[in-house]
């Protein structure tokens, strides 16, 4: 038997178009609701837009310069250190500096350079102010200040305060400190400089005693 198509009943109709009634009101209603919010903070989306464009465009444009700027400063490096090799230390000092006046991390590297040349030109007394400026220099990377502070303890052995050295190089001593070693050897000798043998004694002692010490 074929089974017949149920209609629906008259009370389903009006139920029906009740529920389309109050959808379309609901519909209008939300419709209305965001328009009037829209009125409301447009201009507020308005300005956010534009100021995300401006960000943007600042972003980039900040960029551009940073790059421009590193591949000046590579530049004048790659040319201080061909007047290294040519022999002229006094024109590779005065490309380091341009490099050293526009800061980064290729600043710090050519400080470093510059101290290095001020050293075989016996001018100790430069170099050390070179390394003990990166040394407490916040603004560049670790890896460059803790050296800067290793040299200038090197370096300024004999000339400078010891318990500045030992206040500047008792950070690096710090096992997990690259070079720790190198630093306890200089405390130690900072030690024995001051006076105190004993002191000097108990740090070379544990130097020798740990495994993990170069043998150098």
């Amino acid at each position: 038997k074929a089974k017949k198509e149920s209609k629906p009943s008259p009370d389903d109709e009006e139920e029906g178009a009740v529920d389309a009634f109050l959808t379309e009101v609901e519909s209008e209603l939300r419709d209305e609701q965001i328009q009037k919010l829209w009125d409301r903070y447009k201009v507020w989306i308005y300005g956010a837009m534009a100021g995300l464009v401006v960000a943007v465009a600042a972003f980039q444009y900040w960029q551009g310069q940073v790059e421009e700027r590193l591949t000046q400063q590579a530049d004048s490096f790659a040319r201080a250190t061909e007047q290294l090799v040519d022999g002229n230390p006094d024109a590779a000092l005065a490309e380091l500096t341009a490099v050293v006046e526009q800061g980064g991390p290729y600043g710090a590297l050519a400080d470093l350079q510059r101290a290095g040349i001020l050293l075989e030109q016996d001018k100790l007394q430069d170099a050390i102010s070179i390394y003990r400026t990166l040394s407490t220099d916040s603004s560049i990377d670790f890896v460059f200040s803790d050296l800067a502070t290793l040299l200038w303890g090197i370096h300024g052995l004999d000339s400078e305060d010891p318990a500045v050295l030992e206040d500047a190089i008792g950070s690096l001593t710090d096992p997990s400190n690259a070079y720790s070693y190198s630093a306890l050897e200089l405390m130690a000798l900072l030690s024995a400089r001051r006076g105190d043998l004993d002191e000097a004694r108990t740090i070379l002692e544990q130097l020798l005693e740990d495994t993990n010490t170069p043998a150098a």
